[in-house]
């Protein structure tokens, strides 16, 4: 079915003629070279922007200025009927992406977390006991996990840009053996005060070390973005706030289980009573085999683990 979907398709293209085919890339030039989709950062002398900005107003100028078309979606929820098509009555909340041309799995876990809109101390609270074992400490979920050979680019990262929380891993040997290691790290870990203070320092990031056209970006991105100065000063005054609390150590690790918890299936509570979470893996049929046995054992009925493949992201169109 695959190969005779991409035969009509190819076939449906070639029948358009050339005209049509140059006409739609002209829609989509248009589309995209528009004055409301454009971003333009400048960092240098004064003598040089004001050379260079005459040109940048006339490049910008020459873009479309009407407000771009919003993009509509529906709300289908496309590759989950691609997987109700092979699995009638299939809830997919844990899925597995094949890839057979490597013998390692991967993790691509989030949550909804905290994000710079927050204000509440319980929001904050939770944010700070997600740091507690982030970053690149000695005692990082990231280090322990890479020292024992269990993953290569790893962690448990919370962001509050993204106001989510995930755990990603790559080329992990066997998927459970490794969220088994990190889980056991975690049950493991003994109430440490002094990582209070690390996890206000993970929230304290700065450009200060990147280059003068790095921190223009990020700087140009975050205003377009509404991360507006005020906003992140009230939250890190917020955190600073909390830092003065009695007993903060031990509220972040009271708290630790039900943060990282969320995207970790196994720890902490259970993935059906996390909203709008992804929980997703990929690998080799070898993989997702260990992987749904673990799910099973960890999730009980909850824990299915349905596959998908590269067809099942293909954006397809009517054809004859």
């Amino acid at each position: 079915a695959d190969w005779a979907y991409l035969c009509k398709e190819m076939a449906t293209d070639l029948e358009a003629g050339a005209d049509a085919a140059l006409a739609g890339l002209d829609r989509v030039r248009r589309a995209v070279f528009a004055a409301g989709n454009a971003r333009a950062w400048m960092v240098g002398s004064t003598a040089s922007t004001e050379v260079l900005r005459g040109e940048l107003t006339t490049l910008v100028a020459g873009l479309d200025q009407a407000a771009p078309a919003r993009p509509r979606y529906g709300d289908a929820a496309t590759i989950d009927d691609r997987v109700r098509g092979r699995v009638p009555g299939a809830t997919p909340r844990f899925v597995g992406l094949v890839n057979p041309s490597t013998s390692s799995g991967v993790f691509v876990n989030s949550a909804p977390g905290a994000s710079f809109a927050d204000d509440t101390d319980d929001a904050l609270l939770d944010y700070l006991a997600g740091n507690l074992y982030t970053g690149h400490g000695g005692h990082s979920i990231f280090m322990k996990t890479w020292a024992a050979g269990l993953a290569y680019s790893n962690g448990l990262r919370p962001s509050v840009s993204l106001g989510r929380i995930r755990y990603y891993a790559e080329r992990c040997p066997e998927l459970p053996q490794t969220l088994s290691f990190v889980i056991g790290e975690l049950r493991r870990a003994e109430v440490d005060p002094a990582l209070a203070d690390y996890a206000i320092a993970e929230a304290f990031s700065s450009r200060v070390a990147a280059s003068y056209e790095r921190r223009a970006q990020g700087i140009a991105d975050d205003l377009a973005d509404g991360v507006a100065p005020d906003t992140v000063r009230r939250f890190r005054d917020h955190l600073l706030r909390l830092r003065g609390r009695d007993g903060l150590g031990a509220e972040l690790f009271r708290r630790m289980e039900g943060v990282y918890g969320k995207v970790l299936p196994g720890y902490g509570p259970a993935s059906a009573s996390v909203a709008d979470a992804v929980y997703f893996v990929i690998g080799p049929d070898a993989q997702l085999d260990a992987w749904a046995r673990y799910l099973a054992t960890a999730e009980g009925d909850d824990g299915v683990l349905y596959r998908l493949y590269p067809r099942d992201f293909w954006v397809t169109a009517a054809v004859k």
